[in-house]
């Protein structure tokens, strides 16, 4: 059977998807994925990673026929590379090692690259400031292209060295509206157009490997997620939930330069992007520990973060009898901290507090901060879109009834944990004109649907406007600086 094969390097794991020419999901094949940790840096071990996905190619090529292959991977860290090789560690995306690099070189990139043309904030987590710490660290020499983790794998196989619209975006060195190279950032690094390397949309074609398996193009996780998602969509707009190690909600749009002109944020975190095709954006806000906070905060009270230990967790708050609001969550990279503040803070924790509260409030934390970021994308959407969610934190039930309660809307759960990386075989799919295998798969998977629970609604209601106002004193009152730190 002709397959297609989505592999998806995540934050936390890798998953390969093999999906049949006749729509069913055939396999999905998990593996952590591998890092260390030098000198206080951590770096994703790129042998490792290549070697484990070399291996499942040639597994599954020998049970069927390979078709095409996509790449997708989180953001913003980025490869040097010559002859196929690569010339330095890549550091991991959300490392602060660049913190310091940023803020010696804030002022003169947001001179050069300001919101209107990037669509989203400057932020130490970009590809650009991966690229100045690289140089530093390890001053790489002859380098002929810089590659987002995704973009190399495709390279070391065969294919041309070319970024995914959407990884562009998280190098911030692409204007969103001509779809080009920021030159004068990129000559500012000390690097050119040519080294950067070509400029694709997902499901276009970028090489093949040696023995002839085309190689489309995939990107930014969570895009490539969407990407599925709109699959499922079947035409009409919606808002995407993708909930793994963090969070983002987007939503599809078309526009122009003119009609998405923001001289800054829309809201806080707020970002517009590349999406599929000219003229198409996503916009969209994300929170960067979604499910790695359940995951510290899981570790933290010693309980199994597996499905089987969330179920039982589950079914211990819901014996509660009551909504707990307390602690208040500010959390690095949130809607509220932004740089502000690192790792976790707690605030107002009552004594004595179990376990079950604390998770319970933090299913709220995480519900309200969803809610924040649809509303504010539904206002430029000016009209109330239908939610597709998935990712692994979509298989929480508790979770989910709590976001659909507060959100007062159904929440439609892909019947997938893996979600980005189906996006990655629907892409690789469509880069060899076989969309009917997408049509196919969608018709094979019935989403499952999250109504609000009517006696939570209220509830909820009240405890989101009560810590809105919490929130909002804490800087007004100057109680806690959070924007300066």
């Amino acid at each position: 059977m002709n397959v297609f094969l989505g592999i998806d390097i995540g934050t936390t794991n890798i998953k390969c998807l093999v999906l049949g020419e006749d729509g069913r999901i055939l396999e999905v094949i998990h593996s952590s994925t591998p890092k260390n940790k030098e000198r206080g840096v951590e770096f994703l071990d790129l042998e490792l990673t290549r070697s484990y996905v070399e291996s499942i190619i040639g597994k599954v090529g020998t049970l069927h026929s390979l078709a095409a292959i996509a790449f997708s991977s989180f953001g913003e860290t980025v490869i040097p590379v010559r002859q196929r090789k690569a010339l330095s560690k890549p550091v991991m995306w959300y490392d602060r090692s660049t913190y310091p690099l940023w803020e010696s070189h804030r002022e003169s990139v947001d001179n050069l690259a300001p919101y209107r043309i990037t669509g989203v904030e400057n932020s130490y987590t970009f590809s650009l400031y991966k690229i100045l710490l690289q140089k530093e660290l390890f001053r790489p020499e002859g380098v002929e292209n810089w590659l987002p983790v995704s973009s190399y794998l495709a390279y070391s196989l065969g294919g041309v060295p070319a970024w995914d619209m959407s990884q562009a975006c998280r190098s911030f060195m692409v204007n969103i509206h001509s779809r080009r190279w920021n030159s004068q950032l990129i000559k500012y690094i000390g690097e050119s157009e040519e080294t950067m390397g070509e400029l694709r949309y997902t499901g276009e074609p970028v090489g093949h490997t040696k023995s002839g398996i085309p190689l489309i193009s995939a990107g930014h996780d969570h895009i490539t997620g969407l990407y599925a998602a709109r699959a499922f969509a079947r035409g009409k707009e919606f808002l995407f939930d993708s909930m793994g190690s963090a969070s983002v909600i987007a939503a599809v749009v078309s526009g122009t330069a003119e009609s998405l002109d923001f001289a800054g944020p829309f809201m806080p975190g707020g970002t517009v992007g590349i999406a599929y095709e000219d003229h198409q954006y996503y916009i969209e806000s994300n929170v960067r520990y979604y499910g790695k906070l359940l995951q510290s905060l899981m570790d933290l009270t010693q309980t199994d973060a597996t499905k089987e230990g969330y179920e039982r967790l589950n079914n211990e708050i819901e014996k509660l009898g009551q909504l707990n609001s307390r602690p208040l969550f500010l959390v690095n990279g949130d809607l509220v901290v932004g740089e502000g503040l690192q790792g976790i803070t707690l605030l107002e924790m009552p004594i004595p507090l179990n376990k079950e509260q604390l998770m319970q409030s933090a299913y709220i934390y995480l519900s309200s901060i969803s809610k924040r970021i649809v509303d504010n994308i539904e206002k430029i959407t000016r009209k109330e879109l239908p939610i597709i969610s998935g990712g692994g934190g979509s298989l929480n039930s508790l979770l989910m009834k709590y976001k659909a309660s507060l959100l007062g809307k159904e929440i439609w759960v892909l019947p997938t944990s893996e979600l980005t990386a189906l996006g990655g075989a629907f892409a690789a799919a469509h880069g060899v004109g076989a969309d009917e295998v997408i049509e196919k798969c969608v018709n094979l998977l019935e989403p499952e649907e999250i109504h609000p629970d009517e006696h939570l609604i209220e509830p909820l209601k009240e405890i989101y406007e009560k810590n809105a106002k919490e929130y909002l004193a804490i800087e007004r009152n100057k109680k806690l600086d959070i924007q300066e730190g």
